[in-house]
């Protein structure tokens, strides 16, 4: 056959496939995981965002999988950022032209300039984005026109509170607005974890992800670097509605070097009556607030969207200290009420063992969650899930099969397990699986019975001692061998009374004490003796634990 003609029909079958069947035909060789992403991500972009991109299925059949994914992230991204289309036309189109171009990139080098522009388009001509080639052209062209003051963050963002003598007031709303009022002339002149501009800020952390948020004011010395005159800018915190003030370097209140601040040196700063307004004025705010800080808005849109919040996640450094930053950011989203299942979810695919043990550990982490984290290769992680009250019972059935014996014992001790798989457990190869069984009192009487007969003491122990086992069974077993039984049968109050009368007489002093123990406590409470019966009671559970 011609080699032209060939290639033609090649061509008429594609055009006749269905795009992502051309991009699988292109990509077959990557796993069946990223070619089922692929496919979402053909959905969604062709779908729900193309308001956004304007892009055709075809379009998509010439990026990699690495680029369709962050397209889609960026996507996703700048809505969230509240990106306007055609500004994200112009990214996508970037991210076309450079193939390795990082969603981190994305996020830190090309969003904040493009939200710059959009918020400042009138000072350009109509047609500037269109005939825009690169991101280096917009900030030259930013710092022609735009002033810091006017860049992507508004001014109510700064939460400007007064400006008196000089000196201004601020509670900023977002982070971008902390670390511009952390700048003079453009430039960081602040050590603040508050003003970082990296993942490592801390911003959120403070003001958002927690029920009783940190509320930060800063109190700016207006034209002054900071650098020269690390006073002319200083950071007041208050915790629980009141200002903390002395806690040392690195506290909530300090100089713009970081080091600590006292009232004191605050009032020496401003002058005593300014100092005391500007104190006023903080209290009144936080009064207005309701518990409610307007960075909790910032956070909740970043702990209800997947993609951002992985995003979020693969931002902070690999370092000691970027990953503990990560986790206590991680710990605040599994604390916050407003966070998503969608989010959550995320947790249980992460690559920190710690921070999967936090969603496995986190009675607020949702059920589907913890059914994938049910099957999670460590097993610590199992072990969390089979503590934790809010999954499935489904799922606890499912780990009775689990591999490792100490997985199967807590099964056996959940009291939310059902009783039906206590049942299978009953049988366990293991004596301390079965040893769980036989104390969990959810236990069914009929598979108390079989344990009864158990080879090993200890689980025979725990069938005396607990207070489902019928009484015929708890008679029966008067008669073991091992002692210690015999003890849990006379301090079980479900022993029949002619058994405790029986036993009140045994020949071991142990027994005896803990039947005449049981008979009095049952005696006292029959009678409606209740003080006594709770005296009683105390005594008897002391002895149930001695056996």
């Amino acid at each position: 056959m011609n080699h032209q003609l060939l290639k033609s029909l090649i061509k008429q079958v594609l055009l006749t496939e269905a795009p992502i069947d051309v991009w699988k035909s292109k990509n077959r060789s990557l796993p069946s995981e990223q070619l089922s992403q692929a496919e979402k991500y053909f959905v969604d972009l062709t779908g729900k965002y193309n308001a956004l991109l304007h892009p055709t299925a075809k379009d998509l059949t010439s990026l990699s999988f690495e680029q369709l994914e962050t397209l889609y992230k960026t996507v996703e991204m700048a809505k969230s950022k509240n990106l306007k289309a055609p500004f994200v036309q112009w990214l996508t189109k970037q991210l076309k032209q450079l193939p390795d171009l990082s969603l981190q990139q994305v996020i830190e080098d090309y969003i904040p300039p493009l939200l710059s522009l959009q918020k400042n388009k009138e000072k350009f001509e109509p047609n500037f984005l269109e005939n825009l080639q690169t991101i280096e052209k917009l900030n030259q062209a930013l710092k022609q026109k735009v002033s810091s003051d006017e860049m992507a963050v508004s001014e109510e963002q700064f939460g400007k509170l007064a400006e008196e003598n000089g000196w201004i007031l601020y509670m900023p709303h977002t982070t971008e607005a902390s670390c511009e009022i952390g700048k003079t002339g453009g430039r960081r002149d602040t050590t603040w974890c508050t003003t970082r501009p990296d993942p490592s800020n801390l911003f959120l952390q403070y003001s958002a992800s927690h029920d009783k948020s940190i509320i930060l004011f800063y109190i700016i010395k207006k034209g002054v670097n900071a650098e020269t005159d690390p006073y002319a800018k200083m950071s007041v915190g208050f915790i629980d509605g009141k200002p903390k003030f002395n806690q040392g370097a690195g506290g909530v209140s300090v100089n713009a070097k970081n080091n600590n601040l006292s009232q004191k040196k605050f009032e020496q700063v401003l002058g005593k009556d300014l100092a005391t307004k500007f104190l006023q004025i903080m209290q009144e705010k936080i009064g207005s607030l309701k518990g409610e800080h307007p960075a909790k808005d910032e956070f909740r849109k970043l702990v209800q969207n997947p993609v951002a919040f992985q995003a979020k996640l693969d931002s902070f450094a690999e370092d000691e200290d970027g990953q503990e930053l990560r986790r206590n950011f991680i710990q605040g989203a599994i604390e916050y009420k407003e966070t998503t299942p969608e989010v959550l979810a995320v947790l249980s695919k992460d690559k920190d063992l710690g921070v999967r043990l936090m969603a496995a550990k986190n009675p607020k982490t949702p059920r589907e969650v913890l059914t994938a984290l049910a099957g999670d290769e460590y097993v610590y992680v199992r072990y969390e899930v089979v503590e934790n009250p809010n999954t499935p019972r489904e799922v606890l059935t499912a780990l009775a099969g689990d591999k490792d014996e100490y997985v199967r014992r807590r099964i056996a001790e959940n009291p939310n397990t059902p009783r039906e798989v206590l049942t299978v457990l009953a049988v366990d190869k293991d004596e301390i699986v079965r040893y769980a069984v036989a104390k969990n009192p959810k236990t069914l009487p009929e598979t108390l019975a079989v344990l009864a007969r158990d080879k090993d003491e200890y689980v025979r122990r725990a069938v005396a001692g607990n207070p489902n086992t019928p009484p015929e069974i708890l008679a029966a077993l008067t008669g073991d061998d091992d002692t210690y039984v015999v003890r849990s049968v006379a301090a079980n109050p479900n022993t029949p009374p002619e058994t405790l009368t029986a036993l009140a007489a045994h020949k071991h002093v142990g027994v005896r004490d803990r039947a005449k123990v049981t008979m009095d406590y049952l005696e006292a409470l029959k009678a409606k003796r209740l003080v006594e019966a709770i005296i009683m009671e105390k005594v008897w559970r002391r002895l149930l634990r001695s056996i």
